[in-house]
C-alpha cells in the first residue's frame, strides 16, 4: 500500500472507529442534538489529529511532511516540522481527554482547554492551507496527493463548528442552571 492509498484508509478507519465509539457512548445519554454533535466532532478531531501527528513518525510520512515544510519556504523548517507534528498530537490528546474526562474537570479548565485545542487546530490548518497552495510544493508531497486543500479546509471548518457548538452548549447549560 503506497502513502496515497494509506492515507484514505487511515482517515476512513478514524471515521469508522469514531462513529462506532460515538454511537455506543452517546446512544443512551440525555444529551440534546447539539451536545451529541459537539461530542462526535470533538472525538473525530481528537482521533484524526492524534493519528495524523503520530503517523508522521513513520516513513513515507516523515519525509513527505519534512519536504512540505522545506519546499514551502516556512522559516525554520525542521522546527516547524516538529511544531506541526507535536501540535497535532497535543490537540488530539487534549480533545480526547476533554471528551473522556471533561465532566471531572472544572468548567474553567474545560473551557480553556477546549478553546486552546480548537484554536491550535485552526492555526495548524491555516499553515497547512498555505503549504498546500504554495507553488513550490508538489502534490506528491501532500496528503492524498492533491493540491487543493479539501481535507484541510474540512478539518478547519469542523474546528470552527466545534468551537461554536461548545459555546452554544455551555450557554445553554449555564441558562438551565440559573447562572448568567
Amino acid at each position: 500500500m503506497n502513502s496515497h492509498s494509506t492515507e484514505p484508509f487511515l482517515i476512513g478507519l478514524v471515521v469508522v472507529i469514531t462513529a462506532t465509539v460515538g454511537y455506543f457512548l452517546l446512544r443512551n445519554t440525555g444529551n440534546n442534538a447539539a451536545q451529541k454533535s459537539q461530542k462526535i466532532i470533538t472525538g473525530f478531531l481528537g482521533a484524526f489529529l492524534l493519528m495524523g501527528g503520530t503517523v508522521k513518525f513513520f516513513e513515507p510520512f516523515t519525509t513527505m511532511f519534512a519536504n512540505q515544510f522545506a519546499l514551502s519556504g516556512l522559516p525554520f523548517p525542521t522546527l516547524s516540522n516538529w511544531a506541526g507534528q507535536l501540535g497535532e498530537i497535543t490537540a488530539g490528546v487534549a480533545l480526547l481527554a476533554l471528551l473522556l474526562l471533561g465532566k471531572k474537570l472544572s468548567p474553567v479548565i474545560t473551557d480553556k482547554a477546549s478553546h486552546l485545542a480548537n484554536l491550535l487546530i485552526v492555526f495548524i490548518m491555516v499553515v497547512a492551507i498555505y503549504v498546500h497552495l504554495h507553488p513550490d510544493v508538489p502534490a506528491e508531497t501532500l496528503p492524498l496527493g492533491t493540491k487543493p486543500p479539501f481535507l484541510t479546509v474540512f478539518i478547519l471548518l469542523l474546528a470552527g463548528l466545534n468551537i461554536y457548538l461548545y459555546r452554544k452548549n455551555q450557554r445553554a447549560t449555564r441558562r438551565s442552571s440559573g447562572n448568567p
